[in-house]
């Protein structure tokens, strides 16, 4: 890509959202981050930030390409392993830990899995080694990687077409009272990339999920969720959307006395289940949350009873 000198016109914009209307399609979304962070952009011959409002007239200077993104780290961090063969591992990822790397600098399970499989590095050698999904970093349980780049094609293209079941549990605000499904699309918030919200019908995200009440107390309810779509926040925005939060989610939730002292949310990823054997090997499964205890035990919920009988 050539240098490029662009001249701003139309109403006041931001920079970033600016680029990435203008270039995005050519640079890509992580590109233009790199540019940003190592402050390689220029407005009016001034080193700029991202959230900078364009005006008419500015004058944007880019460099002849972006800088090169640092490779991921190894870091040998604990994991606890579900599973691990040939093609994939999985492990019980604890809430706290994210799932790729990013600004927080908190050790993240791609990097550890990257120390303990170096072959992940042919996959991707910059984010998130071989990590074929995400969990957000407040929700714990199984978390699935390839090991090879076939394998990494294989289980990418299985999520992809929904040929993947995928079972959570969760801790709600409220006494949900029957079982149900939601099918509301779901589209990012205009001012809040990190939020998603409800889009209208052909709109947005295509995005599913099955609920079913397994246990009250209180004002809580413990609940099995199913889903095969992935979209960012899926069940968290959508038991919002009930008027069921999850418990601790500090986004999409509001505050709670059972969750004032941890600084997680209530949702655990319980299973995957491929349509085809083959897909993932055999069905997959993270323990009971053990961090989960104080409270279920206060609330007399028999954890290990319920999950055997799945």
């Amino acid at each position: 890509m050539a240098d490029a000198r662009l001249t701003f016109e139309g109403p006041p914009t931001r920079l970033d959202r600016y680029l990435r209307d203008r270039l995005g399609p050519a640079i890509g979304r992580r590109g233009m981050a790199t540019w940003l962070r190592a402050n390689a952009v220029r407005v009016n011959g001034r080193r700029a930030v991202k959230s900078q409002l364009l005006h008419q007239g500015d004058v944007i200077v880019l460099p002849e390409s972006p800088p090169a993104p640092p490779s991921l780290v190894p870091v040998a961090t604990p994991l606890a392993i579900v599973h691990c063969d040939a093609e994939l591992v999985a492990i019980d990822k604890p809430p706290g830990m994210p799932s790729t790397a990013g600004p927080s600098g908190v050790p993240s399970a791609a990097a550890a899995l990257l120390q303990r499989h170096p072959e992940m590095a042919a996959i991707d050698a910059v984010r998130s080694a071989g990590l074929v999904h995400r969990l957000d970093t407040g929700t714990s349980g199984l978390l699935v990687a390839a090991r090879t780049p076939a394998a990494y094609t294989r289980l990418r293209a299985a999520f992809t077409h929904k040929r993947i079941l995928k079972e959570y549990w969760a801790v709600v605000v409220g006494n949900l009272a029957a079982g149900g499904r939601v099918t509301t699309p779901l589209a990012r918030h205009p001012r809040s990339r990190k939020r998603m919200i409800a889009a209208p019908q052909g709109r947005g995200w295509s995005a599913e999920t099955e609920y079913e009440p397994l246990a009250h107390a209180e004002d809580l309810t413990l609940v099995r969720l199913r889903m095969r779509t992935g979209v960012t926040h899926q069940l968290r925005a959508h038991l919002a959307e009930l008027g069921h939060p999850v418990l601790g989610d500090r986004r999409y939730g509001v505050p709670h006395p059972a969750a004032a002292d941890v600084a997680w949310h209530y949702l655990h990823a319980r299973r995957l289940t491929g349509d085809d054997p083959a897909i993932l090997g055999s069905v997959l499964a993270a323990p009971v949350p053990r961090h989960w205890e104080p409270l279920c035990a206060r609330l007399a919920w028999p954890l290990a009873r319920l999950a055997s009988s799945e």
